[in-house]
């Protein structure tokens, strides 16, 4: 693998607002990791997530006050699901598989 370049390659973000406050969350590549930058209403700072990813999409929804967040990274031609169900607080693997 050649080195990785010094700037984002790819991009996605997501945005809510909960009533308070708007929320953005851009998810970042630089063709080998996946990483977050977060929005809270007042400044950006980094986020939780970080993962491998060549290519990143991502979505969200809200059910009752919980945001749903789901981001997408393809690397080594694989896409894995990431999931958070609070927010982005925390993160798991999802079961998504292409078919």
């Amino acid at each position: 693998m050649a080195s990785s370049p010094n700037m984002p390659v790819g991009t996605a973000a997501v945005a809510w607002n909960d009533g308070t406050s708007d929320h953005i969350h851009v998810y970042s590549t630089d063709g080998y990791n996946v990483t977050e930058r977060v929005w809270n209403g007042q400044v950006w700072a980094g986020g939780s997530f970080s993962a491998k990813g060549e290519q990143v999409s991502a979505t969200c929804w809200q059910v009752g006050g919980a945001t749903r967040i789901r981001v997408y990274c393809n690397f080594e031609d694989q896409t894995t699901e990431y999931c958070s169900d609070d927010g982005g607080n925390s993160w798991y693997q999802g079961g998504y598989t292409p078919s």
